[in-house]
């Protein structure tokens, strides 16, 4: 899975915040480019198989319907990256 990350992420930052991407999401390309939006997971796109296919301890295990979206997959990193990078100014 390939997954873009808005570079308005501090530099010190990126390492924990590709450590919180791998723990989610098992092997991505992760990807730091410009953006002047403000999110902080820009895009993400499905793996070789352009599926979304659940992965052993991963957040696609999920049985609610729609889970396994990109879109989801997208919110649940943008979510996790917010909480992340809020605890760090704290």
């Amino acid at each position: 899975m390939k997954i873009t990350l808005n570079d308005s992420i501090p530099e010190a930052q990126r390492p924990a915040v590709e450590t919180l991407v791998r723990s989610f999401i098992k092997a991505p390309e992760i990807l730091w480019m410009p953006s002047r939006f403000p999110r902080y997971v820009m895009f993400v796109e499905p793996g070789p198989n352009n599926t979304t296919e659940p992965e052993s301890g991963s957040i696609f295990e999920s049985p609610q319907s729609g889970s396994r979206s990109l879109a989801s997959v997208t919110n649940f990193l943008e979510d996790r990256i917010k909480l992340h990078l809020t605890e760090k100014k704290g």
